[in-house]
């Protein structure tokens, strides 16, 4: 029986990736809770983005599509979810940086720019053989 690949093992490991998503979320939520007025702009797409940089971290070398996909999904669930709690509470009262919408508006289009980023980050460079 042959070693899985690491990228495979981290995929099936997913505790560090999802914890540095879950934990960026909550840091989102606590700041974003205790002051309504201020946005946090960079909130959304860093809990979007920050599974598949963990996963890049494992140095395992980029990750295949489908696993860049998973991984971008996860992270950009995580930031809706987050976005969702602070929509809820009306938490996100803060100005926006896009000339359209509220920023409610923004942390869903930031969510979703900070996946694809995340996308790309996990499939970029070259691949290792996999005879390695």
């Amino acid at each position: 029986m042959t070693k899985p690949s690491p990228e495979r093992e981290a995929a099936h490991r997913p505790g560090k990736a999802l914890y540095l998503s879950l934990g960026l979320g909550l840091l989102w939520i606590f700041l974003a809770l205790n002051s309504p007025e201020t946005t946090y702009h960079f909130g959304a797409p860093l809990v979007a983005v920050a599974v598949p940089i963990s996963h890049r971290s494992t140095g395992s070398g980029p990750l295949s599509n489908p696993a860049a996909a998973g991984a971008a999904v996860s992270g950009l669930f995580n930031a809706l979810f987050a976005t969702g709690i602070l929509a809820l509470n009306d938490s996100l009262r803060g100005g926006s940086l896009l000339p359209f919408g509220d920023a409610t508006v923004e942390a869903l289009v930031f969510a979703a720019a900070g996946a694809i980023v995340g996308f790309v980050i996990g499939i970029w460079g070259p691949r290792r053989a996999t005879g390695e």
